[in-house]
């Protein structure tokens, strides 16, 4: 038997372009001190320590044990993010520095 050679039917594929997904490069640029930066920090350190002496008064001078709890504790967490923006300024000002 020979095999009868006809026309082959032509197929349609769906061709779908997806468009290519583009690369972000990202530079990364220097931290900058600016004056802006080092006045906000400089705001919240002075809150940050008022809020720490007041608290440290408060847990010296109540007599209620759940005053006295509350207020340590407060003085505690206020006194770590006073130590915390202290870092972030002396950062700031070696960066300011560094720049000139």
């Amino acid at each position: 038997m020979v095999k009868k050679r006809g026309k082959k039917r032509a197929t349609s594929k769906r061709v779908t372009r997806r468009p290519k997904a583009r690369r972000v490069v990202r530079t990364s640029t220097p931290v900058r001190s600016s004056h802006r930066k080092i006045n906000i920090v400089l705001k919240n350190l002075i809150l940050f320590a008022v809020l720490f002496i007041i608290c440290f008064i408060l847990f010296n001078v109540l007599t209620s044990e759940m005053y006295v709890n509350l207020f340590m504790l407060l003085s505690i967490v206020f006194g770590f993010i006073g130590i915390a923006l202290i870092i972030v300024l002396l950062v700031l000002i070696i960066l300011k520095i560094m720049k000139k």
